[in-house]
């Protein structure tokens, strides 16, 4: 049996970082009125899914059989979404504070399965019950689920050979030209309908994401390459840090003056609109934990430990920390409350975490042993 490829603890370090960010952007809102707290969610808005793909490119293998990706698909992400989101179901009278634990273990809750079936067919999780949804952020798990569908494309593209790799480029560079034209329109057409619509088709389907891997696969052929970490490292480090802080400074400075209504309100999309600042603050923070030095021992085992878990923080996290605000009350206009929720929330839904993980573990050595004919 050979050995496992090892794992580049910098990288893993992202993950972890990455859905500590997802939780800080969903723990509250952009503030104007709270600007320390609206600079700390902006930086995390900079480092939450979209990295994601960037650090899946990064890992992805073109040379795996597609059946490898169908069986981690099956065992890593849909299983434990339909055990989350069935228990969730099942327990949302005690979850969302309007009834008993011990009620909610009685009777089977066919209702809310029946609204969890819609959503697993529709892949459209903004309607569950209209004063408790701990389903939102699930729209990246259907990302996830249409990208590996699409990796059969995916493989021929990130081939190791002079004809995949000049398309690989001009994809790459139509997709860098088409995601500035669909800011340019937005800007343009702000009120249109059929311009949000159209929108909303491009950031919800794997057009984009896709597109991340494209390029988080291309980076990582340099910087997984020995010569050229040790030749840039030491520059790359503090350069793309600093491209992430920038980044997110310059996104809650545009937003700051230029996106506040009268209200007090922030339209939402301002991170959109400043597309290039966005994108940048993500390659700054994806390229920051790649050319991190490995770490070993205890602290290594510790981050592989804890991003093994990442998927399953993130889909079992909102249902997390809407039960903990209910139970605790936090004050989070000011950032070290703010912080500190947030990792009691990453510290609890670790736990649930740990449990997918064996599900995950059993599915996977079920699908080893069902060898093909």
């Amino acid at each position: 049996m050979t050995a496992k490829a090892p794992r580049e603890t910098g990288v893993e370090l992202g993950r972890i970082y990455c859905c500590f960010c997802v939780i800080l952007i969903h723990l509250t809102f952009f503030l104007p009125v709270y600007p320390s707290v609206s600079l700390v969610w902006s930086l995390a808005k900079c480092a939450s899914t979209p990295v994601f793909f960037l650090i899946a490119g990064f890992f992805f293998a073109p040379d795996k059989p597609f059946s490898m990706y169908i069986k981690r698909l099956l065992a890593r992400v849909i299983a434990p979404l339909i055990v989350v989101m069935l228990v969730i179901a099942q327990f949302t009278p005690w979850l969302s504070s309007q009834g008993s634990f011990l009620d909610c273990l009685k009777k089977p809750n066919f209702d809310n399965f029946i609204l969890v079936g819609r959503i697993l067919i529709t892949t459209w999780p903004y309607d569950y019950l209209p004063d408790y949804n701990p389903f939102l952020s699930l729209w990246f798990s259907f990302a996830l689920l249409l990208c590996y569908l699409c990796f059969p494309i995916l493989k021929m593209i990130c081939a190791n050979n002079p004809e995949a790799r000049r398309v690989k480029g001009y994809l790459m560079a139509a997709g860098a030209i088409f995601f500035i034209l669909r800011v340019t329109i937005l800007c343009a057409f702000p009120d249109s309908f059929t311009a949000q619509h159209l929108d909303w088709w491009i950031e919800e389907k794997p057009f984009y994401w896709l597109w991340l891997m494209l390029i988080g696969h291309e980076l990582a052929l340099h910087l997984k390459n020995p010569e050229f970490l040790s030749q840039w490292r030491p520059l790359l480090r503090p350069l793309s840090l600093g491209v992430y802080f920038l980044g997110g400074l310059i996104l809650y400075l545009l937003t700051m003056a230029y996106n506040i209504a009268p209200d007090g309100l922030v339209d939402q999309r301002y991170f959109v609109r400043e597309f290039v600042f966005y994108f940048l603050a993500q390659l700054g923070g994806f390229v920051f934990f790649c050319v991190l030095k490995p770490w070993s021992g205890f602290l290594g085992r510790s981050i592989l430990f804890v991003a093994d878990k990442t998927f399953y923080v993130y889909i079992i996290h909102e249902a997390v920390y809407i039960k903990l605000m209910a139970a605790t009350g936090p004050d989070l206009t000011n950032v070290p409350n703010y912080l500190g929720f947030a990792i009691l929330t990453f510290a609890v839904s670790l736990v649930f975490a740990v449990m997918l993980k064996k599900l995950e573990k059993t599915l996977t050595k079920a699908f080893a042993s069902q060898r093909p004919r």
